[in-house]
């Protein structure tokens, strides 16, 4: 991860941080390990995470932050990557207006988690 793409992306994705997912140290630790993904645009990010469950492989939206329409405008590149992962679905866990902005992309509510099948 280049410094300059994380210091555009960090005020869009440092509110959207929760206690229980770390501080910004772990979540840049994980960015420069490989063990999540930054994706930038011109005025938002999304951080994902390729995930293990019994389901399968899916990836995780961990975090996103910035304009709405940015961050859609990055949702089908983010899906063919995670098909060419070999992820079966996609998953968020977010506040409630999100239901609202997805369910127009084949996003549905499964108690807290929005999920889709790739």
């Amino acid at each position: 991860m280049r410094a300059a793409v994380w210091a555009a992306c960090r005020a869009w994705l440092l509110p959207a941080l929760r206690p229980q997912d770390g501080d910004e140290a772990a979540l840049r630790a994980d960015l420069i390990a490989g063990r999540a993904q930054l994706w930038a645009g011109e005025a938002g990010a999304v951080v994902t995470q390729c995930i293990e469950n019994a389901e399968g492989r899916s990836l995780h939206i961990w975090l996103a932050g910035g304009q709405l329409e940015t961050i859609l405008a990055l949702r089908p590149g983010v899906e063919a990557w995670a098909r060419g992962l070999g992820c079966t679905a996609i998953t968020i866990e977010g506040r409630p207006g999100w239901t609202r902005v997805l369910r127009a992309h084949g996003y549905q509510r499964h108690g807290e988690i929005l999920r889709r099948s790739l």
